[in-house]
């Protein structure tokens, strides 16, 4: 996080080679969108020492990022980000052609969606199980950004949701009864997510890790919280009865909630229920705990001794199979009382503070011999030295050589004709629209109209652009959930005719759903909304590679950046209200209820 105490580069790979050692994982976030020069001269440079030391995966939003890694540090693991907004297989399946070997979805899957993914794109799954929930699709959100000049994207988010808000819609200001005097309203604010209830039904649609939200919390937070969920899933795995403590539920509200906790929308609930009205405030009431005794990690040692030889320390780590041999100090003939095997064995089990247990320990005493004890603690602290840098040396890595292309950083210059894109959320719009002569292309946003009505409403459409020789796109919605694909499915049919008769020029898509969609489709032409995010030219150039010419140039970005971004291909926002937020929710159903009709709040 940009305003956090990060970890150092050296704390970083001591905590890669702790992990290691404990048997475990390590995933880095790089889950922010890079510009050129971040890019181009930073990236490589940052993430090459972690690559060196072992790190497991790294999880990335920016298609650049993933495009840079890929080709650099191919041994890494790569997971695309929840800030990437996959919600269906289709999106999945995308990412998982691109190269990715694991999907951390979108928080506002219910367990049947997440179930389908799991069904048709054979990749693995992560989905948030606790902790801070946003109100806006992660990575869809510009509120911080366009408002306050901190972006999420970008880890400066300010949390204009946990704002107090005032609500005014067609029943007047949120007052009375609904809201005491004085008290001030948080719309805009979610309840923390607690998954702990649905550990099964999350096994069985296929999701195989659970994220923790722990960002800029307490150490007692984050290890309270992961000891509860690692406790029942292991007895999860155990078989039988699954039972939630009551007394586990309280510690997990003490350990930190939002006006208390929301299962999300594992079983598709959206609404007041969700959301912390009354106070944003992150309550805790114990984050104490007390680290438990750190694990070890089991060897096998075999000690020989012969009075005038070295002695010789053999040591076999149990789950990687290496073994290293030391030797030590000369053994002397016992003038007096020879030592004895069990005091050999007492000081070589004697592991201490290091991450090793001497499981077994066979030891091979000649007769007669004497050994002093400084001697067999040199040769003990010596041989787990080098038994632990045997067990890291096979996580090492060597990452190919980066030389920066000279022309990464020139400005780009477009040469192509310029002609005026007009996104249109009504075919009334769009009857204004065609008649001008500057507009050379229009798009029609299909989530505007009921399914019952859209295919009327393509054919007025396609009559109008014919009519005026204007060239017709069709947009598809922000976010590409799973009804909306069966929908679009059931008349594709249609639309491919259109785009066969030249009636459809192409599709504009805002999403990686909708990517995904239209080539399984078989879409001919694709352009990418600014919300599928090309901050860098090494981004444009990996949708390019995939066939996507036309790219919509990203709001975040300012006028010095895109001289250096744009070029062929580029499509500028000029004019037009900028999505702050695009969400599951609903501020009138949490406000006023829901009565299944369009509103607009204030």
């Amino acid at each position: 996080r940009a305003y956090a105490k990060n970890f150092t580069e050296e704390e970083l790979k001591d905590a890669i080679d702790y992990t290691h050692l404990m048997g475990k994982r390590l995933h880095l976030t790089v889950n922010t969108l890079l510009k050129n020069r971040e890019l181009e001269e930073q990236l490589y440079d940052y993430f090459l020492p972690f690559y060196e030391q072992g790190v497991d995966a790294v999880i990335v939003q920016d298609a650049g990022v993933f495009s840079f890694i890929r080709q650099y540090f191919p041994a890494v693991e790569l997971h695309v980000s929840t800030q990437m907004t996959i919600t269906g297989a289709d999106g999945a399946r995308f990412w998982k052609d691109a190269g990715a070997d694991r999907i951390v979805l979108a928080r506002e899957l219910s367990l049947e969606e997440l179930r389908d993914i799991h069904e048709q794109v054979e990749i693995e799954l992560e989905c948030f199980a606790h902790g801070a929930l946003c109100y806006c699709y992660s990575g869809q959100c510009l509120f911080s950004s366009l408002l306050g000049g901190r972006s999420g994207n970008r880890g400066r988010c300010a949390q204009p949701c946990r704002l107090p808000y005032s609500v005014a819609g067609d029943a007047g200001p949120f007052s009375g009864a609904k809201k005491a005097k004085g008290q001030e309203l948080y719309p805009l604010s979610p309840r923390d997510l607690c998954t702990i209830d649905f550990l099964p039904e999350l096994a069985r649609a296929g999701v195989s890790s659970l994220k923790i939200e722990g960002r800029m919390k307490q150490t007692g937070y984050a290890a309270g919280v992961t000891e509860i969920y690692r406790h029942y899933l292991d007895l999860l795995e155990a078989g039988g009865d699954y039972a939630v403590a009551e007394s586990d539920r309280q510690r997990l509200l003490a350990l930190g909630n939002r006006d208390g906790f929301t299962s999300g929308y594992l079983r598709g609930e959206t609404g007041r229920s969700m959301i912390s009205v009354k106070s944003p405030k992150h309550t805790a009431k114990a984050c104490e705990w007390t680290a438990p005794a750190a694990g070890k990690r089991k060897i096998r040692g075999h000690v020989r001794c012969a009075a005038g030889e070295r002695i010789t320390l053999s040591l076999t780590d149990a789950e990687s199979k290496t073994v290293i041999t030391g030797t030590g100090g000369v053994a002397e003939t016992a003038l007096r009382a020879p030592t004895g095997a069990a005091e050999v064995e007492q000081v070589l089990r004697r592991t201490g503070d290091t991450v090793f247990l001497m499981d077994e320990l066979t030891v091979e005493l000649m007769e007669g011999c004497f050994i002093p004890k400084q001697f067999l603690k040199t040769l003990r602290r010596e041989a787990l030295s080098t038994l632990r840098e045997a067990v890291l040396k096979g996580f090492r890595r060597n990452a190919p050589e980066y030389i920066p292309s000279p022309d990464s950083l020139k400005k780009v210059k477009g040469t192509g004709r310029k002609e005026l894109l007009v996104v249109c959320d009504t075919t009334a719009q769009l009857r204004v629209c065609v008649r001008r002569a500057f507009v050379g292309t229009a798009a029609l946003r299909l989530q505007s109209y009921a399914q019952a009505e859209l295919l009327a409403v393509l054919e007025e459409a396609a009559e109008l652009c014919r009519k005026f020789h204007k060239k017709l796109m069709l947009a598809f919605p922000p976010v590409l959930r799973r009804d909306a694909v069966r929908a679009y499915e059931q008349f594709w049919i249609c639309i491919e005719k259109m785009q066969k008769d030249g009636q459809v020029e192409g599709f504009l898509a805002k999403n990686y759903d909708s990517l995904g969609f239209l080539k399984r489709m078989g879409a001919r032409q694709v352009w990418l909304d600014a919300s599928l995010y090309t901050f860098s030219n090494r981004a444009g150039e990996f949708f390019r590679q995939l066939g996507y010419e036309k790219q919509m140039l990203p709001l975040e970005l300012n006028a010095k950046e895109l001289r250096r971004r744009a070029g062929e291909g580029s499509i500028l926002t000029i004019y037009g209200h900028a999505p702050f937020m695009v969400s599951a929710q609903c501020v009138n159903k949490t406000v006023y209820g829901c009565d299944g009709r369009m509103k607009q709040l204030f």
